[in-house]
């Protein structure tokens, strides 16, 4: 139509999206002579009177309808919000109730736990997400063969401990075979020596177990009777 504003026109004069025009349209805000037409004083007078009691919804205290279409809410939500606040819509401006809840989102988007110690919904999200992630890590190393079950780790190294104990066992009775003949104090040397090597074979195969299971807070043994129990 001549002398008309169309939608689109009308929305960028305002300074608003075409869907945030709609919206003011289908609510009664803004009139219109078409679909898709405008005329240009009305327009702007009417969406000057908007602003103006926008304004003064702000600072008055607001109906429970009014705060629910502010926040972007269902009524429900935001009774539970009053209540969780200790707020009376009745006697606090529309700012305060937004300040409160634009507060609530942020705590919660920065993951942090309820107030009575609980752990709230994007906690528990963040924590899910670490161990998937860290899951994924294993899988990753194990699939490089950089990574191997503690349990599998654990018995590798006991056998291994276990089997040059027993070829240290065996070394006396090879002496007497080979050499029935050697001086005492040699003999005692030997074994003294043997029996050095055996334990702290021990000791280093435990102080190894014991690093790998450190996340799990399992400590070597430091009794007095560690050291010489292999003796």
């Amino acid at each position: 139509m001549s002398g008309h504003l169309n939608h689109d026109t009308a929305a960028r004069l305002l300074d608003l999206t075409p869907g945030e025009l709609s919206r003011l349209v289908d609510r009664g805000v803004i009139p219109r002579v078409d679909k898709n037409a405008y005329n240009l004083a009305p327009l702007v007078h009417a969406y000057v009177r908007h602003l103006r009691d926008e304004a003064g919804r702000i600072e008055r205290a607001p109906t429970q309808a009014e705060i629910a279409a502010h926040l972007d809410i269902s009524d429900r939500r935001l009774r539970e919000l009053l209540t969780e606040f200790g707020l009376d819509h009745k006697q606090v401006p529309l700012a305060e109730i937004r300040i409160r809840y634009l507060r609530k989102l942020r705590e919660e988007a920065a993951g942090r736990a309820a107030a009575d110690g609980s752990i709230d919904l994007p906690t528990e999200r963040a924590l899910l997400a670490r161990s998937q992630r860290e899951g994924q890590d294993i899988k990753n190393a194990v699939a490089r063969g950089t990574y191997a079950p503690i349990d599998v780790l654990t018995d590798v190294l006991s056998n291994a401990a276990q089997s040059a104990v027993d070829h240290f066992d065996q070394i006396p009775a090879g002496i007497n075979r080979v050499c029935p003949g050697l001086p005492q104090p040699v003999r005692d040397l030997v074994m003294t020596e043997i029996a050095r090597a055996r334990n702290e074979m021990v000791r280093k195969t435990a102080s190894l177990i014991a690093d790998a299971l450190d996340p799990f807070d399992i400590q070597e043994d430091d009794s007095p009777d560690a050291s010489t129990e292999a003796d």
